[in-house]
């Protein structure tokens, strides 16, 4: 397997390793986040509604509190305008004091005589009387009519205009000193008053700050307030409000049906669960079976994951990912140039003796292929017969000291044969008596020239079959033979192409 295919495999690995770490830590997380965000938006829920009902049984209180108040028995008995307004505004007065400190102030303080007229409004100096009246003349709320009709005391919540969402407590007056007829025992109610509490922006922040999720106040599809913020000032973002509207109307159904169901939305591109919760409505006796049902209601919203954290863990693995794959390659790369600078010494040392250089040895390449190099000198000093490594000299070029060099003619033998009478006897001569003969004419001739040399036979025999092998491929021919040629005192060997 070439080197270029292993680095493949292993970046290919360490991606795919990569790939399914990303996906499973992403499916963790994802799922976690999802089970967090619809505990989280159940909890929610839960605390919603307890807060919400107690703070309509609050109103209800509030509402039968101040309509117990003389002050507006006076006003409503009076026939002074005057007297009416000055008895109700001691009376409105009274009821903020007393709650003052404790309790959130209320937005409109009403009192409203037995047709359904306004008298009195607090921090108002004069009231429209049919204000609260359609042009047909009933009572835009539903609720002003049943408590001036059954003497009932409701906490309900409205859609206010030029207001938007309002908590609102009715409760009607009696007049203490009229006389209870048979058919009217619960006494005579004379007039009405009716406290209530703005949803702003800044009290539903602070509501959802405390429970942990987004919230929205919604009525049929409206949306009138969110804690959804946006700058340093924390103002309501008007466009998300936007975005709760039109889940409304998609989505309405699922989130208030029956069953409540939890619903997967995404508001501006975030996703989030939601939960439906109806906003409850009191009152101290049952009312008609004709009165309307209560449309008022929040949306609880839990994002699904914190985005910056999730898209952090991601790109946390996708950069060790691609840091392993870069160091892999960086390593291979390094290992690669390493191990070539070791193994092209030994592939030249190799291709060297290939071409006839038996003396040749390995020096010492590295500390990875040092003991390849040691084992190619010593196999080479057994087949040579000369000293092993450790136990010779060596020259200026770095090779071996070894008695007995053989010398060959380095001129290129003739590939076409010439006619010789000796050839045909060269030819034949068979090869064990070839090699002795060759060996012996060899020696004398070297003493012959006053160079005697005690090269073994076996090492004179070994460097005769590497020559002759590689001039046989040279030539192709069907073998080579060497004579014995003396010239200018040096004593060679002359190679003789044999064709047939």
């Amino acid at each position: 397997m070439s080197r270029t295919v292993v680095a493949a495999v292993v970046a290919s690995i360490i991606a795919a390793i990569t790939i399914t770490a990303y996906i499973a830590v992403s499916s963790t997380i994802d799922d976690r986040a999802k089970k967090d965000a619809e505990f989280g938006v159940a909890r929610a829920r839960k605390q919603l509604m307890r807060t919400a009902q107690l703070e309509s049984l609050s109103i209800l209180a509030k509402a039968e509190q101040l309509a117990a108040d003389q002050g507006f028995v006076r006003a409503l008995k009076s026939d002074s305008s005057g007297e009416r307004s000055s008895q109700s505004s001691l009376a409105f007065a009274r009821f903020k004091a007393a709650g003052k400190g404790n309790d959130a102030q209320p937005d409109i303080i009403t009192l409203l005589d037995a047709t359904g007229n306004l008298v009195a409004m607090s921090d108002m100096a004069t009231v429209i009387p049919k204000q609260w009246k359609d042009d047909k003349g009933e009572m835009k709320w539903p609720g002003l009519a049943e408590t001036l009709r059954r003497r009932v005391i409701i906490s309900e919540i409205w859609d206010y205009p030029d207001v938007g969402m309002m908590k609102v407590g009715i409760a009607p007056i009696i007049d203490p000193d009229a006389p209870v007829a048979a058919e009217n025992p619960d006494g005579v109610i004379i007039g009405l008053v009716v406290v209530a509490y703005a949803e702003t922006s800044v009290a539903t922040r602070k509501e959802a700050d405390v429970m942990g999720v987004q919230l929205a106040y919604v009525n049929a599809d409206r949306t009138y307030a969110t804690s959804f913020s946006r700058g340093e000032k924390k103002e309501e973002d008007t466009a998300k409000q936007k975005e709760i509207t039109r889940i409304l109307k998609e989505d309405g159904s699922k989130l208030f049906g029956s069953t409540g169901e939890l619903v997967r939305v995404k508001v501006d591109g975030e996703a989030y669960v939601a939960l439906g919760v109806p906003m409850p409505r009191q009152s101290s006796r049952e009312l008609s079976k004709t009165y309307p049902a209560a449309t008022a209601a929040a949306v609880v919203l839990a994002p699904v994951a914190d985005a910056g954290g999730l898209n952090a863990a991601k790109t946390y693995i996708l950069l060790v990912g691609a840091t392993g794959v870069l160091l892999a390659l960086l390593g291979m790369f390094l290992i690669h140039r390493r191990m070539i600078a070791q193994i092209d010494p030994i592939e030249l040392g190799v291709a060297d003796i290939i071409n006839g250089n038996i003396d040749r040895t390995f020096r010492p390449v590295g500390a990875e292929l040092d003991g390849l190099a040691n084992g190619l000198n010593v196999m080479m000093a057994r087949l040579l017969g000369r000293p092993e490594p450790g136990e010779e000299e060596f020259d200026d070029e770095g090779n071996p000291i070894v008695p007995g060099r053989v010398e060959f003619d380095e001129a290129e033998a003739s590939s076409t044969p010439r006619p010789d009478s000796e050839l045909a006897a060269l030819a034949q001569e068979s090869e064990p008596d070839y090699y002795k003969r060759i060996y012996t004419e060899y020696l004398a001739a070297r003493k012959a020239v006053g160079q005697p040399d005690e090269v073994s036979f076996e090492n004179f025999i070994a460097k005769l079959k590497m020559n002759e092998g590689k001039l046989k491929a040279q030539h192709q021919c069907k073998a080579v033979r060497f004579r014995v040629v003396t010239k200018d005192s040096k004593v060679s060997l002359k190679p003789v192409p044999i064709f047939a």
